[in-house]
Formats: C-alpha cells, structure tokens, sequence
C-alpha cells in the first residue's frame, strides 16, 4: 500500500445479514490493573456481550512512562475461542506463545493472535526496555470467533506497522492517526 492516507474501499454490509445496533451509552471507562500491574482502561466493562459480539473486550494499555526497572507485563495465561490484535503507539512489547508463535512490537505495529483451540501466552516487555525504562501505550481488541471456528489451529501473525503488511479483505478497517496528520488529513 502505497499511499497510507487512502483507505481500501470496503464492501457495503449485505442488510439481510446486518445487526444495526444504537450507541445505548456513553462512558468513560474504568481504570484497573492487568498482568504484573500495568495500568489499564477497560473500554466494554459492564456491557452485556450480546451488544458487543463479535467484540469481546477493549483495553487502553497505559499510557505511562516507566522508569527504569518498572516495566511490567503478563505471566503465561490460557486463551481460547478468540481473537487479540494488540496495537502498540509508543514501546515495544514481547510475544511468545506455547505453539511457537511470536515476536516484538513496538511504535506502530500491530500482531493478531488466534487463541482458537487454545494456547498458553506471555506478553512482557523486552529486557532492555526493562533497563532502561519508556514509555508504554497500546491498545488490545478481543475479537470473538464464530462458532465453528473456536476450535481452528492457533496462530501468531506479525502484522507490522499500518502499510507494510496490510491486507485488504471483507473486514472493517480500522486506521488510527497521531497528530500531526498529513496536510489536508483529520
């Protein structure tokens, strides 16, 4: 993709098949604590999954800026039936998984997780970071997988930064931007 201002054109929903939902509220969402205790805000507490589905969950990770020697991330937990795409605006976070898959993210990537028929993972920051200290702010999205593919073969997918690896299919589009935006982009 050459041209990252210009967003693939994306099929209109097919109505027979298409749930119109309403905004039902407006929240500011609830401040926690994930893993070793990074900071978090939790964008769907509360809300009733079948007004979310196929979302599951949104987390706002950080944004903080650690000293040296705070840098926190997950022990080795159990995923399943889902979907985790992690973008990473400022730092670096490390992947690994019990199937083999993984990597690093930092400053702009993204990395998508199929948990499928299960998987063990940790998400920590890289020794370095951890050293020197920096700052953090990513985003996690939980994407519910259909019924028949909860018991798929999991998979870790480095996505890259937003125009290196993208790829154009049926689903919606997400594009975030950070200012400031190219000339005549808001």
């Amino acid at each position: 993709m050459s041209d990252v201002t210009a967003l693939p054109t994306i099929p209109a929903p097919d109505p027979a098949s298409t749930r119109q939902r309403v905004v039902s509220e407006v929240t500011t969402a609830p401040k926690g604590f994930e893993g070793e205790g990074f900071p978090v805000r939790r964008a769907f507490a509360g809300v009733d999954l079948a007004d979310l589905d196929p979302f599951l969950h949104l987390d706002q990770i950080g944004e903080i800026e650690y000293a040296p020697g705070e840098p926190k991330g997950t022990p080795w937990h159990p995923h399943r039936g889902f979907e985790t795409v992690t973008y990473m605006m400022d730092g670096q976070l490390r992947h690994e998984d019990s199937t083999g898959g993984g990597g690093l993210i930092s400053d702009g990537d993204t990395q998508w997780m199929t948990a499928g028929s299960g998987l063990l993972h940790i998400e920590t920051p890289p020794e370095e970071v951890v050293a020197s200290g920096g700052l953090f702010h990513g985003l996690q999205l939980w994407v519910n997988l259909p019924a028949a593919e909860k018991w798929v073969p999991p998979r870790y997918q480095d996505l890259g930064a937003f125009g290196h690896n993208a790829a154009s299919n049926t689903l919606p589009l997400v594009r975030t931007t950070h200012s400031p935006a190219p000339s005549g982009i808001q």
